[in-house]
């Protein structure tokens, strides 16, 4: 029986930006990413539990955060190579625990401790002495959840923040998920949770006896059968690293809006730099749209190869997917390149 640790960061960002200045500790701190339109256009990226308890939370506009905190919360601009060197540094202390450790983010990991581990009170131990060597070492406080499998590790993370430790053993599975509200589980976000809701599904269990076809018209075949197996405990993807799999860029628009002519613009100055980041030639591009209300959709073609003309024409047909599927305005728009091959001879491709 395998024995998996996850391992998140609390609020990352914030926490390291306290470590680095321990005055502002007490404070609501809101780190945030300015949009460049003016002083008050953008959007908070992470914020500390003091801020949290006044509203201001991640994906809340800056002008509305900026009203909440305007007295006393300390506004600071992202600093996202910084986090990356401080992330790599608690990786490595991650790692030093398991030969099989994957980097789900860069603030989110998972280790198999199954090989070190005789029984899973060990893993329980080793996991309360990683956060405890990650503290010491760095002054970050993470959060841990211990189980047989990846997905049910991380509910227990998210149910243990902040600086807490959850752990579920084989025995108590099948009792776990019997409870467990489909809220709760990674990959049903806020949208999707509740049109699973309106048609009955309060809890993971429903879905189990809910009518198939129903359900894979609003999560598709992929996200149902991921949902069935965790639901019926037959889940078990490993631990594994991951290689970087995607390449994208975004752009914030300079006004929220549904014109095209002027998100196509956008759009290829994205396509040109995505794929002067791509190691390879890509067969799948996504264009994502992020609305004004800053929710997150996106359409995407996979197939054959993509060449820089290709990406274009297709990003023109997957944004008008987005554009007759949903009435908001756009606020930032990217593409995403994925499932790259290998080719020697790139140059000639494009």
């Amino acid at each position: 029986m395998p024995y998996i640790i996850f391992i998140d960061f609390d609020y990352f960002y914030a926490q390291v930006e306290e470590i680095m200045n321990p005055d502002i500790k007490n404070k609501p701190v809101v780190v945030c990413v300015y949009s460049g339109r003016n002083e008050t256009s953008g959007a908070v990226a992470t914020s500390n539990y003091v801020a949290r308890s006044i509203g201001i939370k991640s994906g809340m506009p800056l002008s509305q955060a900026l009203k909440l905190g305007y007295n006393n919360a300390v506004f600071i601009p992202i600093r996202k190579d910084f986090y990356k060197k401080f992330s790599d540094n608690v990786m490595k202390i991650i790692a030093s625990y398991s030969d099989l450790m994957e980097i789900a983010s860069i603030d989110e990991a998972y280790i198999d401790v199954s090989d070190s581990c005789e029984k899973f009170s060990d893993a329980v131990d080793l996991a309360a002495e990683i956060k405890d060597k990650i503290f010491n070492e760095t002054g970050l406080k993470v959060s841990a959840g211990i189980s047989i499998n990846k997905v049910i590790a991380k509910i227990l993370g998210d149910m243990a923040k902040p600086d807490g430790l959850k752990f579920i053993n084989e025995s108590d599975v099948e009792d776990f998920l019997l409870k467990l509200e489909i809220n709760k589980v990674p990959g049903v976000g806020t949208v999707l949770s509740k049109k699973l809701m309106d048609s009955g599904i309060i809890y993971l269990k429903d879905i189990i006896n809910a009518d198939k076809s129903g359900m894979i018209s609003i999560l598709g075949n992929a996200r149902y059968n991921y949902l069935i197996s965790v639901a019926l405990n037959t889940y078990n993807k490993p631990v594994e690293a991951r290689e970087r799999k995607n390449f994208g860029t975004y752009k914030t628009l300079p006004e929220n809006t549904r014109n095209t002519d002027l998100i196509m613009d956008y759009i290829k100055r994205a396509i040109k730099s995505a794929f002067e980041k791509v190691p390879g030639i890509p067969t799948e591009i996504s264009v994502v749209a992020i609305m004004e209300d800053l929710d997150i959709i996106s359409r995407t073609y996979s197939g054959r190869p993509v060449n820089l003309k290709d990406a274009e024409n297709l990003s023109r047909e997957l944004l008008s997917k987005i554009m007759n599927d949903d009435s908001r305005n756009l606020r930032r728009i990217g593409v995403r390149l994925g499932k790259i091959t290998k080719n020697e001879s790139l140059d000639d491709f494009f």
